[in-house]
């Protein structure tokens, strides 16, 4: 036995989950240890340094493909990280549906992982990667398909410059299914009539849910800025809707971010509350 594994069983290191292993939080996986976040647009990048607290210690972006941005950024987020593990959130070439009926058999996670065709049936596509997120208590499932050729360009991009991907997920995805998570935990909020509009950096996801149940979706990736066209063409289905008590729920990626600065007029007179916190992203993807 090493040296290494001597200390690994005295710290309890060796008792932690693998950091690749993406059954566990991202705290769990990399406890007091610094690490980088990286969120992939179309023709830009955003990353962020978080330190051995867990805590964003600074941020960056760039303009450029990741390919690019990784051969300027990489020796940087290596020394930022420690093993060079990044995570990594995509924001282009995905898209989120809503379907029902999925197989939600024992285990569906890791089936999802190794055989999707199996949880998906007919609408399961080779050349994609899914994630499903399933409401607790109808049939309703919001499904994400992200292209397989870009997660794998990704990857070997990575591997160019000693990088290894912790996680590699949809940030827009799993920060929608976190605000849907706690609108069902909320005993007053769960049954009323709502608008969900989650964004991030030209992504723009749209879930209608009356009492608790998912109804409509809109959902659209690299959207330019400025573009008022695009947006309200989204929002307006579910503004035809809408009643006087309607109420809209919305989660930036940051606070005071390109959405509300931007587009929130769309929402006429509708209640908006913003559940946006201080770097909502990273902060999001580094405790989960």
């Amino acid at each position: 036995m090493e040296f290494k594994d001597i200390k690994d069983v005295l710290t309890f290191a060796a008792f932690r989950p693998e950091p690749d292993n993406p059954r566990f939080t991202w705290q769990q996986r990399f406890p007091k240890r610094k690490s980088v976040l990286v969120n992939i647009s179309r023709g830009r990048c955003s990353w962020a340094t978080i330190n051995r607290k867990g805590h964003v210690e600074d941020t960056g972006e760039a303009d450029g493909e990741f390919v690019e941005v990784a051969a300027q950024m990489g020796d940087s987020w290596r020394a930022a990280t420690e093993d060079g593990w990044i995570g990594i959130s995509l924001n282009q070439r995905f898209i989120i549906g809503l379907e029902h009926n999925l197989s939600r058999k024992k285990g569906w996670q890791e089936e999802l992982r190794l055989n999707p065709k199996s949880i998906l049936g007919t609408k399961y596509d080779r050349t994609k990667r899914y994630a499903i997120h399933h409401n607790p208590e109808t049939s309703a499932s919001l499904v994400m398909a992200c292209d397989d050729s870009m997660v794998k360009a990704i990857e070997e991009a990575m591997r160019s410059h000693n990088l290894r991907p912790g996680r590699i997920c949809s940030g827009l995805f799993a920060t929608t299914a976190h605000l849907l998570n706690r609108i069902a935990a909320d005993g007053a909020l769960k049954n009323q009539d709502l608008v969900v509009a989650t964004w991030l950096d030209g992504s723009l996801c749209v879930v209608r849910q009356k009492g608790g149940q998912w109804q409509d979706l809109r959902c659209r990736s690299g959207i330019n800025a400025g573009d008022d066209a695009t947006v309200s063409q989204m929002i307006r289905p579910f503004l035809d809707k809408a009643e006087p008590s309607t109420r809209v729920l919305l989660m930036e990626d940051r606070k005071s971010g390109g959405f509300s600065s931007s587009y929130l007029k769309h929402f006429g007179n509708l209640h908006v509350t913003d559940a946006t916190e201080e770097h909502n992203l990273w902060n999001f993807l580094a405790r989960h």
